[in-house]
Formats: structure tokens, C-alpha cells, sequence
């Protein structure tokens, strides 16, 4: 069960980080507007499947665990929490629900703006169906990356400020920079393809609305449900020793 007034604080207290994901979000997507009315068929693609499908919604799961977690820790924010009449489950679930609603509604709004103003008709590839199957295994890849975040974020106070960004951040930044390096660099690398998470979301296999992504995206999806409720389990752990 979630906690309705520290839903509130944490998007109070996260406003601005939420706002600026929102604002770059649209922003690409609107290059991608542009660039669709303009025929620039060369750079159109990044604008609305990359940008706002995978790297605005991960920086915004790694931002906003840090901030509903390690920093509430840090500033004694938790504490005074854990102090109320609130169960460390109920906590650390309504920080967990914090994350998953804002990665949904990032979605769902531009996946709105993307079906009206038809940002991905320009090569032909794509139709409205495969914009939002992209869109659905999207969500799917960043429950993961959120769940992945929230897991080192629980993992304990006592670990430094750098550890989260090492752990947490460190090798979702480092996974994608394989993957781009395969995308964009010789053939010879194809093998990079296979090694990171980021494997089980390639943009090419979403073209055709197959079934076949759907093992992928019910892959990611479990291992994300499967990291927030092992930092839950951390979380109501080391609470409960205190």
C-alpha cells in the first residue's frame, strides 16, 4: 500500500529533476517534428527512438532513486519517516511506486505527443502499432533500469555517496556505451550486441509488432519487478535491526 502524503513530498522535492526529464523529453521530440517536416531522414530516427525512448527515462530512473532513497537517508529525511507511523514497508514501497508512476507518465505523455504529430512515419518502417509496441518495451526496459537503481540505492547508509553512482549508475552509462559502440561501429563488433541488457531492447525488432519481443520485454520486466522487491527486502531488513 502506498503512502499518498510521501508521494506528495517526493515529487515536491523532486520537481525540478522531473521537470527538466519532461522538458528534454519533448524537446527531442519535438526536433523530431521538425525534422519529419523537413524530410531529414538521415538524423530523424535518435530524436523520437532513442532519446526519449532510452536515455531521457534512464537518466530520470538514476536521478530520482538516488534522490527518494540515498539522499533522504543522507539529509536524515528517512529518518524522520521511519520515526512516524509508517511501516519501513510501506516507506520504501511508496518510494518504489514513485519511481514506476513517474517512469509512466514520462511515457504516456509522449507516446500521446508521438502518435498525434505521427513522428515516426518518415522512413516508411514504422507505423502507429510498432511506435507504441517501441513505447510498451521501453517501459518494460526501465522498470528494470529503475528497479536496478533502487536496488543499490537500498543496499545501505553506510556505503559512501560514490558507491550508487559506481553500482547503480556506473554500469547501466557503461552497457549503453557497448551497445552504441556496436551500433555505430564495424561490423567486426557485432558480438557486442549479445553482452549487455541492453540486448533484450533493440529498437530494429520492434519495426515489424512481432511476438517475438515479447519474451524480451517480459524478461526485463521481471527482472525489474525482481530488483525493487530485492531493495525492499534490504530496505525493511537493515530497518528493522535499527
Amino acid at each position: 500500500m502506498l503512502s499518498i502524503p510521501i508521494l506528495k513530498q517526493d515529487f515536491l522535492i523532486n520537481k525540478k529533476a522531473i521537470l527538466v526529464c519532461y522538458a528534454c523529453q519533448f524537446f527531442s521530440l519535438l526536433l523530431a517534428t521538425v525534422i519529419r517536416a523537413m524530410r531529414l531522414m538521415q538524423i530523424s530516427d535518435i530524436f523520437w527512438d532513442t532519446i526519449p525512448v532510452v536515455i531521457v527515462p534512464m537518466a530520470m530512473q538514476i536521478v530520482l532513486a538516488h534522490e527518494v532513497v540515498r539522499k533522504c537517508e543522507a539529509d536524515k529525511t528517512m529518518d524522520f519517516l521511519l520515526s512516524a507511523s509508517v511501516s519501513p514497508a510501506q516507506v520504501i514501497t511508496t518510494k518504489a511506486g514513485f519511481l514506476v508512476i513517474n517512469m509512466f507518465f514520462l511515457f504516456a505523455l509522449s507516446l500521446l505527443y508521438g502518435c498525434v504529430t505521427h513522428v515516426y512515419d518518415l522512413t516508411g518502417v514504422w507505423n502507429g502499432n510498432t511506435y507504441i509496441v517501441l513505447n510498451l518495451g521501453g517501459m518494460c526496459l526501465h522498470l528494470f533500469t529503475g528497479g536496478w537503481c533502487f536496488l543499490i540505492s537500498c543496499m545501505g547508509r553506510t556505503e559512501k555517496p560514490l558507491f550508487y553512482w559506481m553500482a547503480g549508475a556506473g554500469p547501466l552509462v557503461l552497457f549503453y556505451i557497448v551497445y552504441l559502440t556496436y551500433y555505430l561501429g564495424p561490423p567486426q563488433l557485432f558480438f557486442l550486441q549479445y553482452i549487455t541488457v541492453f540486448s533484450l531492447f533493440r529498437q530494429a525488432m520492434f519495426a515489424n509488432a512481432s511476438l517475438a519481443v515479447l519474451p524480451f520485454c517480459v524478461l526485463l520486466a521481471a527482472l525489474g519487478v525482481a530488483c525493487f522487491w530485492g531493495g525492499r527486502r534490504l530496505f525493511c531488513g537493515r530497518s528493522l535491526r535499527i
